[in-house]
């Protein structure tokens, strides 16, 4: 890509931190964001490189904000340039229940072309959501949940369940010698499991969630 040439190894790493802060959260980071992701101890030696970042077109900053960095339009430009390099297909495998455990279905229907630079790790596949156990948590009917396959989860994390011959996708909480498949919805009591059934039982955790949002005028990634 042409811009990148006039970016150093170190600004391309900070104006990389910087696009992929604001697609996390929606926001740009502080200046002290950006020293702790060097590794500085002082906000000042990170304003040196969001000056150089500013003076080669790539950011503008607002004086007086806290999260003054905008991006230039050559910024979205290697911001688009960087996600069509990294786009991959990843297998959508079937649709899941985030509801009552009936009539979850696991069937091939095609690909879903991504950036891999939206996930800390690559996920094995798709799995689009029925149903509105899990609204609280911010995933609806509909929505496309990424997958990473695991037999191993954290207390908390969301993960794709296989119980009794079902799958499920809730989160996962450890209580003393429970494991408890929970619901986001109060609609939903909680799923109880043996200790022992918990390898068995967790097929996939879930790393990201996209929402076609068209209707709204847009898309959505998380």
């Amino acid at each position: 890509m042409r811009e990148t040439k006039a970016l150093t190894s170190r600004q391309r790493e900070v104006f990389e931190f910087i696009l992929k802060w604001m697609r996390e959260t929606r926001l740009p980071p502080t200046l002290s964001e950006v020293a702790q992701f060097l590794g500085v101890p002082y906000p000042k030696s990170a304003a040196t490189h969001l000056d150089a970042l500013e003076k080669k077109g790539f950011i503008q900053r607002s004086p007086g904000k806290a999260r003054g960095i905008l991006l230039t339009p050559l910024g979205e430009s290697y911001q688009m340039d960087r996600l069509v390099e990294n786009i991959v297909e990843i297998p959508i495998v079937g649709r899941i229940r985030a509801g009552r455990l009936t009539g979850s279905e696991i069937v091939p229907d095609g690909t879903l072309a991504v950036p891999l630079s939206l996930f800390s790790e690559k996920p094995d596949f798709v799995l689009q959501i029925r149903g509105d156990s899990m609204n609280g948590a911010g995933i609806l009917d509909g929505d496309m949940a990424f997958i990473r396959k695991t037999r191993e989860a954290r207390n908390g994390d969301l993960i794709v369940a296989h119980i009794q011959g079902e799958m499920t996708l809730k989160q996962l909480i450890v209580e003393k010698r429970q494991i408890i498949l929970r619901a986001a919805n109060p609609l939903y009591a909680d799923i109880r499991v043996s200790p022992d059934d918990e390898g068995a039982l967790v097929q996939g955790k879930m790393i990201g969630l996209f929402r076609d949002q068209r209707t709204n005028g847009g898309r959505n990634w998380s």
